[in-house]
């Protein structure tokens, strides 16, 4: 290949500008459609929370029994997210600030509905407390009739402090969204608490297992009413700009500690996003200027060293047997460089050296043209780092079997005086 002329790009500021605010746009469309999907999430969860107690409510009412109005309130709240849903389900996809009005609206929505989850969480387990007591009465009853000798394992005590501990366990999954690992708790102790039937065993239960998880549950909900919205704005940014640029999004739960993390890990993602667009922009505007100017992109390949560098080439067709090879380095360097092609690893010849030599004086004309249209499309020089002159020294011949290639290159022929090939030998060894 000829000289490398490598150099760095950056870009005016007018152009900087431009690509920011599209950054920008599309970072607030991304947020909004984020935050819309997690309070729809919010409130779908909020509903399917309450599948089982809608069930139990449905039981005692069907018993002509008092729900404690849950099935009202359950009513009133699918109304509540069914009208939320068919706002969301309204609005223009592309508008970001429609999209941002929803989703502020829809956030609002999920906030009010989340404070009434607290009563309806109470009404629920004293719910489940009734139809409990009502079922046992029916055994009671059967078991007086059919094994009145038997005495009954189950004392009222019992009974009513083991029904005192599923209606906080039960209140306790209700309201604020626990983290996973909570709920999975409660769950796990309601399931154990079924099998417990013994006092001294349920006291114990009660200290060790039960007490310490509402603990926990009662920490999560302060700091959660504390810094939940900062948190859920922040997440959805998080979130957000994750799907946008390719990152994998870790789960994080509400605390403030969590809030930091998250505004460290918005900036690193926003000042990564900034400099890889404008890579990206550079390599594209590199693309159009050559294609203006007659180069077609013909084979490229990505190639990452044993170092860890990392770098991206293209091949440009150029001449008959030549092309002209873009290497684009992960620190932002660009090099040009043109060369004879051929399908296999080689050196010139002496006639290809003195061809291809002529060949980088005309490419020096256009390279000349090439950084005065990118000038035209923002894209200026930052620091010159090499600018060889043509010479027969600096040719090279271009292995195309390294590149996926999108068609067929002719190789670089030119017939070779005699002793030629002596003198290629003599030039191998020297290298």
């Amino acid at each position: 290949m000829s000289g490398p002329k490598t150099s760095k790009y950056t870009l005016t500021e007018e152009q900087r500008r431009i690509l920011a605010q599209q950054r920008e746009l599309a970072r607030r469309k991304s947020v909004a459609r984020g935050r819309i999907e997690q309070a729809q999430s919010r409130l779908r969860q909020i509903c399917g929370g309450f599948a089982g107690d809608k069930e139990i409510a449905g039981e005692l009412l069907g018993a002509n029994a008092d729900d404690g109005g849950f099935s009202k309130a359950m009513t009133q709240l699918e109304a509540a997210v069914a009208a939320a849903n068919a706002l969301i389900a309204k609005t223009d996809p592309e508008d970001v600030p429609a999209l941002e009005s929803a989703a502020a609206s829809l956030a609002a929505e999920a906030r009010r509905i989340e404070k009434k989850v607290g009563k309806m969480a109470d009404t629920a387990a004293a719910n489940a407390q009734r139809l409990t007591a009502k079922l046992h009465r029916a055994i009671d009853r059967a078991a007086e009739t059919s094994f009145a000798d038997l005495a009954d394992a189950r004392t009222e005590k019992t009974a009513g402090a083991r029904e005192s501990l599923r209606r906080k366990l039960i209140a306790a999954k209700g309201g604020t969204l626990l983290p996973a690992e909570l709920t999975a708790e409660l769950d796990h102790a309601l399931s154990c608490l079924d099998t417990i039937d013994n006092e001294g065993f349920l006291k114990t239960f009660s200290s060790v297992t039960v007490s310490p998880i509402l603990k926990r549950c009662q920490r999560y909900r302060e700091e959660y009413e504390i810094c939940h919205v900062e948190f859920e704005e922040r997440l959805a940014e998080y979130n957000a700009l994750c799907a946008l640029y390719g990152y994998v999004a870790q789960p994080y739960t509400c605390s403030a500690a969590a809030i930091e993390t998250l505004k460290g890990e918005i900036a690193r993602i926003t000042a990564a996003a900034a400099e890889d667009d404008e890579q990206a922009y550079i390599s594209r505007a590199l693309d159009e200027v050559m294609g203006e100017m007659g180069y077609t992109v013909i084979g490229s390949r990505e190639v990452t060293k044993k170092n860890g560098a990392h770098f991206k080439n293209e091949l440009f067709t150029y001449g008959e047997g030549t092309a002209v090879n873009v290497t684009y380095a992960a620190d932002g360097r660009i090099a040009m460089e043109l060369g004879g092609v051929d399908t296999k690893d080689r050196l010139p010849s002496a006639e290809e050296s003195a061809a291809l030599s002529e060949s980088m004086v005309r490419f020096c004309g256009d390279f000349h043209e090439i950084e005065r249209r990118l000038g035209a499309r923002g894209v200026v020089l930052a620091d010159r780092l090499s600018m060889l002159p043509p010479g027969a020294e600096y040719a090279q011949i271009i292995n195309t079997s390294d590149y996926q290639m999108t068609g067929d290159l002719p190789t670089l022929q030119i017939r070779r005086r005699k002793g030629s090939s002596a003198a290629g030998k003599k030039r191998v060894k020297e290298e």
